[in-house]
């Protein structure tokens, strides 16, 4: 992707202002965790056509077919409370939605605890991993990957992902809708600095249809179903086995299940 055209076409006032961009590269969130402060300043934004190495969750990879999506990773430094730092990732989530529904006519539903999609098919996924912290600031690496122009996927997830462009939108520009999403992020960090985090958890709840389904979830390679009842203000879900009872899960992978 041009690093001028992102330039020319983004309207924000600090994400994105410093831009590494690679044709291949082994994972933007890695290589990101590698520059110091000089070189990778807040809003600092690392992009890129292919990844040999790109991180999703629990260790997975995040497969992409080259020059079609955007991967991209951006150092976001914020000096923010713990209770805030953990509704991070639902305000990026509604970013990212709020960046992709500007441009196209698709309608994104959440799901916990990083996922968007379209008709119950992955469209993008997000990771955010911590690089520092002191008594100011958090330093945290937000990686983004959403699946744009592509219109064929691996056997083993043809059924369960999708991309904008097989969900019926014309060929996408990239460029657009990358600033589009962090203009979005931005607008949303500073409304989770302003207000209460709980008005992010709220309106993330909107945008999901797992409340009251039934589930399957995955910790630490234990499987259980559970009936998905509400996202506490830490971010945990919180879930009721089949016994009635309730607890909250802080990390996981969620399966809807039919």
């Amino acid at each position: 992707m041009d690093v001028q055209h992102i330039l020319d076409s983004l309207q924000t006032r600090s994400l994105g202002k410093k831009i590494y961009s690679f044709e291949t590269i082994d994972s933007t969130n890695t290589f990101a965790r590698t520059l110091d402060e000089a070189a990778g300043p807040h809003g600092t934004l690392v992009v890129a056509e292919e990844q040999t190495a790109g991180k999703g969750r629990q260790g997975r990879r995040w497969q992409s077919q080259k020059g079609k999506n955007l991967l991209f990773s951006v150092i976001l430094k914020i000096p923010f409370a713990e209770e805030r730092i953990r509704v991070l990732p639902f305000a990026a989530a509604l970013a990212a939605a709020d960046g992709i529904e500007h441009l196209t006519l698709a309608s994104i539903e959440c799901k916990w605890p990083n996922d968007l999609l379209i008709g119950r098919k992955k469209v993008a996924g997000m990771l955010i991993e911590a690089a520092s912290q002191n008594e100011n600031e958090t330093s945290l690496i937000l990686g983004i990957g959403v699946n744009v122009n592509q219109t064929e996927f691996p056997e083993e997830i043809r059924n369960t992902a999708t991309s904008l462009r097989q969900e019926g939108a014309r060929e996408v520009d990239r460029t657009l809708l990358l600033c589009a999403i962090l203009e979005e992020l931005e607008h949303r960090i500073e409304q989770l600095r302003q207000f209460s985090p709980q008005i992010l958890l709220d309106e993330w709840k909107q945008r999901t249809s797992m409340f009251g389904a039934r589930i399957v979830l995955t910790e630490h390679d234990v499987v259980t179903t559970a009936i998905a009842v509400d996202v506490a203000p830490t971010g945990a879900l919180v879930i009721e086995d089949p016994k009635g009872r309730r607890r909250e899960v802080l990390a996981g992978d969620v399966t809807l299940g039919s």
